[in-house]
């Protein structure tokens, strides 16, 4: 964490002590309002106190987009970066970024941020300052491979098609005295994407002190029982230990695995003054399938027991014959075409499937 920060000349002569400082005293405008964490409590830690590598497990619309937006905006202003890449999951996404979220923000703030971010015609680079910040798509390699970069952006990490561009990107600050990540992302599969980053991080979670017996509640862990209807229409978070409603704005972040070199923060609409319990109540009981109400509401990666695959389900499918280099057959091959060529060839046992033979292979010509 940064605890302190070296004095850089800024536009009055200071600079802000953190991006929290300077969003709320600039102010910042966003959406015609003044920046501001009131009703987003939430934000408060990372805002002032940013972590060199950061993970935000989240649900939707809980203002992390704008985190990562202030953040890169902040840091080539007024830390001496020159390059910060902000990747997407494809080229569609940057260009209504950039179309929309970054022309707005210079529209409304045309004097703190209108005068050195220069909305140029180019989609995928923005000078800011002294520095640039360049908008990429996560397909494509040869726009990673061209950014250098003391700071680098996942947007909605999970929904890029080619998660070893997440090496990629990050090796583009090789050089770099910063070295600075943050990944933002709904996420999907558990053990996938940022639920995995998220697991190798100290993992902060969302934790209010209930007034009535002490207790520390983690909404999250303790839904459904913790929203509580009321005789008079009402739905209430509470304290699942002696029922009490608890203030949501009064919460902590604390790290379940304190000490870890990564900050993660676990985001959910549980958290957020503007969803209303009984909105999450009535998604929750009416959804034709959890793992969207998981994914996007509560920010927890999740898939139904039904399409999950244990690991003792797999090891049970093996044996120790080994990868054949041929059998007398009949056999059939599938093939999945991608960067490299996927080769299964199975013949039938009985009633069963067995597969004989697994590789990857580079060229059609070496299927033969």
């Amino acid at each position: 964490l940064y605890t302190s920060l070296e004095q850089l000349p800024g536009d009055d002569g200071q600079r802000p002590a953190s991006i929290a400082e300077w969003a709320t005293k600039t102010p910042i405008v966003l959406d015609g309002r003044p920046f501001s964490f009131e009703r987003h409590e939430y934000l408060k830690g990372p805002y002032a106190n940013p972590a060199k590598f950061e993970v935000h497990l989240k649900a939707t619309q809980l203002g992390l987009t704008v985190l990562g937006m202030l953040r890169s905006i902040y840091s080539l202003r007024y830390r001496g970066f020159k390059g910060v890449l902000y990747l997407f999951p494809s080229r569609a996404d940057v260009a209504d970024f950039s179309r929309a979220r970054v022309r707005n923000l210079i529209g409304e703030n045309p004097d703190s941020i209108g005068r050195w971010l220069s909305d140029t015609d180019n989609i995928g680079l923005k000078k800011v300052h002294d520095g640039h910040l360049y908008l990429r798509g996560m397909v494509s390699r040869v726009g990673l491979k061209s950014v250098p970069a003391d700071l680098v952006v996942f947007d909605e990490l999970d929904e890029a098609r080619d998660q070893s561009a997440v090496d990629m990107a990050i090796e583009r600050m090789a050089h770099s005295e910063f070295k600075e990540v943050v990944m933002l992302s709904n996420p999907s599969l558990p053990d996938f994407g940022i639920d995995a980053a998220f697991q190798q991080t100290d993992q902060c979670f969302w934790l209010i002190k209930c007034e009535g017996c002490g207790r520390w509640c983690d909404l999250v862990e303790d839904f459904p029982e913790c929203l509580r209807e009321t005789g008079d229409g009402q739905t209430l978070r509470v304290c699942v230990g002696c029922g009490k409603q608890v203030d949501i704005s009064a919460g902590r972040w604390v790290p379940k695995r304190p000490g870890a070199d990564r900050r993660g923060y676990q985001h959910s609409q549980l958290h957020s003054a503007y969803v209303e319990p009984a909105e999450l109540l009535r998604k929750f009981r009416t959804a034709r399938t959890l793992t969207n109400f998981y994914n996007l509401n509560l920010g927890l990666a999740y898939v139904e027991a039904e399409n999950r695959l244990t690991v003792e389900e797999v090891l049970s499918l093996c044996s120790d014959a080994g990868i054949a280099d041929q059998d007398s057959g009949p056999c059939y091959m599938g093939i999945d075409q991608g960067r490299d060529i996927h080769v299964v060839i199975a013949r039938r046992q009985g009633n069963k499937t067995a597969v004989v033979h697994l590789g990857i292979y580079r060229d059609w010509e070496d299927l033969d």
